[in-house]
């Protein structure tokens, strides 16, 4: 995993074995043509060899045979022989030159034999040693890469994955982890044992930092803080209400000494309710403080709408501050992606709410960090898990900041609700598909991955028809003539035809189809993923597999498959 090749799994690619392509076309015998056969000959060829030579004889001891019945008689026996002595010759060269071709062809079908073992000794041996795991990895360079689905386990393994060769690069990955199932452990154990200098921060909720503005002055931090709460309410509320909590905050931080925490920041709003305790004991506040606090009571003011505001945001301060305290601080901005290191934090608490107001204000801090250009860019990858809750306007500002800032930005989601479905397909964006249980979710994954079409046969025809017809006709006539002669005709006729038809045809559509079923998105292992990602070229949909355990297997390749 720490080999320097970016991935985020691998992809399977069974070696396809290719037969030899002459392996069902065999060498073919082409029988030469034949001569006439020996044994057809023979006994004429002997006989008319004979009358010849009889004759022959005859003509030379001069017998009392007419030479002329001789001559008629034996002349053709000579020709014959002759021919037949030149046909024989021609024979035993064929003959001979069938042998030839025989054997030739006899040769040629061991070689195409031999050639064929050969070959197929030589595929099988190349399938065997063929590599079969390949790095998946991100062809467009997206610099922002959506995670919808998973469990905690392929989580695990996709960080482990991933974060190996990021760091393995010399680039930093900064692990903001919200999911509440410390995804990142392996990851930090994987990254200790390679010498890979690992930060871990867990936050207890509200026992963050003693000091968490960060360097933010009076107003920014307010806002930060104020824009926290505004997502704890629901969408279309009155957005003045978010202006108002950031004017009660404003008033309190900038009247408060350093170190800044949600301790001492509840006990300033406690001034301004009115409701402090100056006799408890330790006192969280100076008497310089308290006394600049006293005086802003009138400025904040005492509507009732104000006074909501404060007991709201009172109530989140008081919940966060009755974390318990930890040692633990949080590490500047400037060092969460330090080249080739792992910066990991993550928060937990065993009260739902109050870890739920902790990861927003943590959010957000690092949301307004983007934003002032404190990260530098191109450092490294900035990955939050557990950011559905989080609501789809800051996702899209944190994506929209960190593209801004050069930050490579990874969004772990566990569900694809409806409200966060438009992210998927987001500018200069890849979406990374792990297993989707719910049913609604898993078709809307389906229906984003695409279509594609084939064209079904889906309807036949046959028409069969038939017809008669049937005519009758007759006719008579009849004349006579001046030299006394007569005529009649008569004419009957009956026409009958019969006509039979069919008549055959099929129906083809084009039918659209899921390129990815929703019940294979739903039953996917716990580290199986479906990349896909948009080029200039084309779109790209890739099965794999983000199991660091691949490594061990055998044929697994150093670099991507080349695109075919």
């Amino acid at each position: 995993m720490f080999d320097g090749v970016e991935k985020l799994g691998w992809e399977y690619v069974q070696p396809i074995y290719q037969p030899h392509p002459d392996r069902d076309r065999p060498p073919k015998w082409k029988e030469p043509d034949r001569p006439v056969p020996r044994k057809k000959g023979d006994a004429s060829c002997f006989a008319t060899m004979f009358i010849g030579s009889f004759c022959v004889a005859l003509f030379l001891e001069n017998t009392d045979a007419p030479r002329l019945l001789v001559t008629v008689a034996g002349l053709p026996a000579v020709v014959l022989s002759v021919f037949y002595t030149v046909f024989y010759i021609r024979y035993q060269r064929d003959m001979l030159r069938r042998k030839e071709l025989r054997a030739a062809y006899e040769a040629e079908v061991d070689r195409w034999r031999r050639d064929v073992l050969e070959y197929e000794a030589a595929e099988r041996l190349r399938v065997s040693e063929a590599l079969r795991w390949f790095p998946v990895h991100l062809a467009s360079r997206a610099r922002r890469v959506d995670v919808y689905g998973g469990t905690a386990d392929g989580w695990a393994a996709l960080l482990a994955t991933l974060g190996g060769s990021l760091v393995a690069n010399g680039k930093g990955l900064w692990l903001l982890d919200l999911s509440h199932q410390t995804v990142g452990r392996e990851l930090a154990v994987l990254a200790d044992v390679r010498r890979v200098p690992v930060v871990g921060v867990e936050l207890p909720s509200a026992s963050a930092p003693p000091d968490l503005s960060w360097g933010l002055p009076a107003d920014e931090l307010a806002e930060v803080l104020a824009e926290a709460l505004s997502t704890l309410r629901p969408e279309g509320t009155d957005i003045d209400l978010r202006a108002t909590d950031a004017s009660i905050l404003h008033a309190v931080i900038e009247r408060l000494d350093e170190p800044l925490t949600f301790g001492r920041i509840a006990s300033g709003l406690e001034v301004l309710l009115r409701v402090h305790d100056p006799d408890r004991a330790p006192e969280p506040l100076a008497a310089s403080e308290l006394e600049r606090l006293t005086a802003a009571i009138d400025v904040v003011g005492q509507s009732e709408r104000i006074q909501n505001e404060l007991r709201f945001v009172y109530d989140v301060a008081r919940l966060l501050a009755r974390a318990e305290p930890s040692p633990v601080t949080l590490p500047a901005p400037d060092q969460w992606l330090v080249p080739g290191q792992l910066t990991i934090l993550s928060t937990h608490d065993v009260t739902e709410r109050r870890k739920d107001i902790m990861d927003r204000v943590v959010f957000f801090l690092v949301l307004h960090q983007l934003r002032r250009g404190r990260i530098p860019a191109d450092a490294g990858t900035l990955v939050i898990a557990g950011a559905e809750h989080l609501g789809r306007s800051a996702l899209e500002s944190t994506a929209r900041q960190a593209r801004v800032a050069g930050v490579r930005l990874m969004l772990l989601m566990t569900h694809l609700r409806e409200d966060i479905r438009p992210l998927l397909g987001g500018q200069d964006s890849a979406a990374v598909l792990m297993k989707l249980g719910n049913a609604e979710e898993a078709k809307a994954a389906a229906e984003f991955i695409g279509q594609g079409h084939k064209f079904v046969m889906n309807q036949l025809t046959q028409q069969v028809g038939e017809s008669h017809s049937k005519g009758r006709s007759h006719s008579y006539g009849g004349g006579d003539s001046q030299m006394g002669g007569w005529s009649t005709s008569w004419q009957n006729s009956v026409d009958t035809s019969t006509t039979d038809s069919v008549t055959r045809g099929e129906t083809v559509s084009r039918v659209y189809e899921f390129t990815v079923e929703p019940t294979q998105i739903q039953s996917l292992p716990p580290t199986g993923l479906i990349l896909i990602e948009t080029s200039p070229q084309s779109r790209r949909v890739v099965f794999g597999d983000c199991n660091p355990a691949i490594t061990l297997l055998p044929h697994v390749a150093d670099a991507p498959r080349l695109p075919e």
